[in-house]
């Protein structure tokens, strides 16, 4: 009698979820994983040092305990003792996971539709590459779809076609990879390390630019595959002070001593770079801004406040035609 094949175990995928203080929409994105069709699956919650973490953490267990399935493998609740900021604490929270296959959100986001983690394993196997990213989607406070976003390409195609240093020349202008759209192998964190500390919120950007530097190549996925909820402040195009303090140090570190591509001229565009930083600064610090403050900052950015708005327009005008057209 012919013994009965079976067929080879799926790999472990190890899913992070990064929380600091507001833990209102993590069952959401809880429960976008435990309807996963994925068979193998461990989740890891990490806080970055809440100071309400042991009140707020007992209703996330609960329901975790109530709503787990069964390719849930394992759940992991990570705590820093202190608040350190996103880029320390995904890094410590990478560094427990145990599986092949790395995938992080943010609390509130989700994803797409049940089969969203399969493709991207097959995806990410048939492109033989360490990373890749999928498209996403906005959803705002009314549950409405936002689908294009300032964040992010508005086209993967071309990618698919650039070297890494072609891609990183294009992410000096800008960070148009979308963070919550990732997916990779524990690979690519063994070869090439954690995430920069160079920031405290921004854990993304400096890493892109820093494997693109090394030769990594990146696929691209014309799949939506994320959910991300929109906080109202970034997807308006303004930023906090504190997302604009890491800019600044990014800029500085991983972007200005390494960006060559306008040679002789190279230091124009530079200033001019800092010139549109120092825009979305006051723009952050609008709401304390005195009258005076205010009429000084638009005779210093008021071209650069006319182009963040029309681009915001543009945008705005985008999705009202999609969204009309569907």
């Amino acid at each position: 009698m012919k013994a009965q094949e079976t067929k080879p175990q799926k790999p472990l995928i190890s899913f992070i979820i990064l929380v600091y203080r507001h833990f209102d929409g993590i069952t959401r994105t809880l429960q976008s994983v435990f309807e996963q069709d994925y068979p193998q699956i461990e989740i890891i919650i990490s806080d970055d040092g809440s100071d309400n973490y042991e009140e707020e953490i007992k209703p996330v267990k609960a329901y975790v305990d109530a709503h787990r399935t069964e390719n849930i493998i394992r759940v992991v609740y990570n705590h820093l003792e202190e608040n350190q900021g996103t880029v320390r604490n995904a890094n410590s929270a990478l560094r427990l996971v145990q599986g092949r296959y790395i995938k992080n959100l943010g609390a509130d986001d989700t994803l797409a539709y049940p089969g969203a983690l399969s493709r991207y394993v097959d995806f990410l196997e048939e492109s033989g590459c360490l990373v890749c990213f999928s498209r996403l989607q906005g959803v705002d406070d009314d549950g409405k779809i936002i689908r294009n976003l300032a964040s992010c390409a508005d086209d993967y195609e071309p990618f698919r076609k650039m070297t890494p240093l072609e891609i990183r020349d294009r992410l000096f202008v800008r960070n148009f990879l979308p963070a919550p759209a990732w997916f990779a192998r524990r690979e690519l964190f063994e070869k090439y390390g954690y995430y920069p500390e160079t920031a405290r919120l921004i854990e993304d950007y400096p890493y892109w630019i820093y494997l693109c530097t090394e030769g990594v190549q990146f696929a691209f996925m014309d799949d939506v595959l994320v959910n991300y909820r929109l906080s109202g402040v970034s997807s308006a195009g303004f930023y906090s002070e504190a997302f604009m303090k890491d800019m600044y140090a990014i800029y500085d570190e991983w972007i200005f001593p390494y960006d060559k591509r306008y040679g002789v001229l190279q230091p124009v565009y530079n200033t001019m770079k800092r010139a549109g930083l120092n825009a979305y600064t006051d723009r952050a610090k609008w709401k304390k801004y005195s009258v005076r403050q205010k009429v000084e900052a638009w005779l210093k950015h008021g071209a650069f406040f006319a182009y963040i708005d029309y681009g915001n327009y543009r945008m705005k005008k985008k999705n009202e035609a999609q969204n009309g057209a569907r």
